[in-house]
């Protein structure tokens, strides 16, 4: 479900940073599934310059991500990766063009409505 945020045009800021009209219809479908999900708290936010969209359970910020031009910057973020459901080699053996960041964050570009579709998917499951 979404959260109530302070900047009611953050949202749509995040949104024109899109130019991809791939990227834009994964956006759309992130938003939609992103408000059906009982056990998050969704909502636009800032980190620093950077914008994200952010997937909270409770205090844990499970994952988010970065709109970009031509993508969405998907990240898997640490409380995610701890339960076995997430470890980190499950999501590198079902996404193999995953990177794992400096920090131990897993990243997933998605570029296209069926990019969003498996990764919500594989989530889901």
């Amino acid at each position: 479900m979404f959260r109530a945020y302070e900047d009611g045009n953050l949202l749509t800021q995040h949104f024109s940073v899109v130019h991809s009209q791939d990227a834009k219809r994964a956006f759309h479908y992130l938003m939609g599934w992103a408000s059906t999900l009982p056990d998050y708290e969704c909502l636009p936010g800032r980190h620093g310059h950077i914008r994200d969209f952010r997937f909270m359970r409770g205090s844990d910020w499970d994952f988010a991500f970065i709109p970009n031009k031509a993508w969405l910057l998907f990240y898997f973020r640490a409380p995610s990766l701890r339960p076995p459901k997430f470890a980190k080699a499950e999501v590198l053996a079902r996404f193999p063009a995953a990177k794992e960041t400096s920090s131990g964050e897993i990243t997933i570009r998605i570029e296209s409505l069926d990019d969003a579709v498996e990764l919500a998917r594989f989530i889901d499951r």
